[in-house]
């Protein structure tokens, strides 16, 4: 009886063990690094989840605001947290996805018309358009403050967005090697990799003959991402983009996210070769591969 006894807290120690180990290892992988994030998640066949705007489907919390980034910290360490940028009248980098700022905050007209101290004084809504006191729009250089180190993000750099200001921003807060960069164009993008050749890209591989300009546009596979259109392609598209050996990033946010049966959309186009899945349904993606 005694035997039995110590075997079983043999075995209890070296589950804890086993655990302990693994989220060791996760760790020591989610540290910002989308390439380590992605070739982790390869091998255990999963993809790497992105929050859209930090995808907030909750009461209380705001899309691209500091409260709904800590929290994802804390329940997704490994997710992308994707953000949009835009630019105040006095020239500060901020997050808001929307040309206006009707929407999400307590202010209108376009935050360009606003220096950074008047868009201070506004608080964010959250998606039921429940006013959140004390939630601010938060500065870039506050949110890569509190990203480096444990959490990757991927910049959409809105329309209008001066890229000097947001990249000035990403250098001098140690980000560049744990941020990616979503350019609108191919000649954006060429831009941007010979300014910062180091720097991971995001392209729309939208079309056949994207894939043929971006192939010819001298950016190396190895510091792009595609970005796929949200309506599921032939398997020859995806195919022809593992060729390139480019992780593909596949948007499930407007249309997939909504199926009734997204869970089992998720693990099919998964299936296709995708490595990253952005969503506005972070919970339920997490759980359609168990993570």
């Amino acid at each position: 009886m005694e035997k039995k006894k110590m075997k079983v807290k043999f075995l209890v120690l070296l589950f804890v063990c086993l655990g302990i180990a693994c989220r060791g290892v996760q760790a020591q992988h989610h540290m910002g690094n989308v390439k380590e994030l992605i070739r982790l998640y390869s091998s255990l066949h999963k993809p790497v989840v992105m929050a859209h705007r930090m995808s907030p489907q909750m009461k209380g919390y705001a899309e691209n605001s500091m409260e709904t980034l800590e929290y994802n910290m804390k329940h997704y360490p490994d997710a992308i947290q994707e953000i949009d940028v835009r630019i105040t009248a006095d020239g500060k980098a901020v997050l808001l996805h929307d040309e206006t700022l009707d929407r999400t905050t307590t202010g209108k007209g376009r935050p360009d018309a606003y220096t950074y101290r008047e868009l201070n004084r506004l608080e964010l809504k959250d998606a039921c358009g429940n006013v959140l006191k004390g939630q601010r729009i938060p500065l870039l250089e506050d949110v890569l403050l509190k990203a480096k180190g444990k959490v990757a993000v991927m910049l959409d750099m809105k329309p209008g967005t001066d890229p000097d200001i947001m990249m000035d921003i990403v250098k001098q807060t140690g980000m560049l090697h744990e941020v990616v960069v979503i350019c609108y164009s191919v000649d954006d993008g060429v831009n941007m990799h010979r300014k910062y050749p180091e720097l991971l890209i995001a392209l729309g591989f939208n079309s056949r003959e994207d894939i043929r300009k971006i192939k010819k546009s001298g950016i190396p596979a190895d510091r792009l991402i595609a970005l796929v259109p949200k309506v599921v392609q032939e398997q020859s598209y995806y195919d022809c983009i593992n060729e390139m050996k480019v992780p593909i990033s596949f948007s499930a946010q407007g249309r997939m996210d909504l199926m009734p049966d997204a869970a089992m959309e998720y693990r099919k186009i998964y299936g296709s070769g995708i490595s990253i899945l952005c969503t506005d349904s972070i919970a339920k993606a997490y759980a359609a591969f168990g993570n």
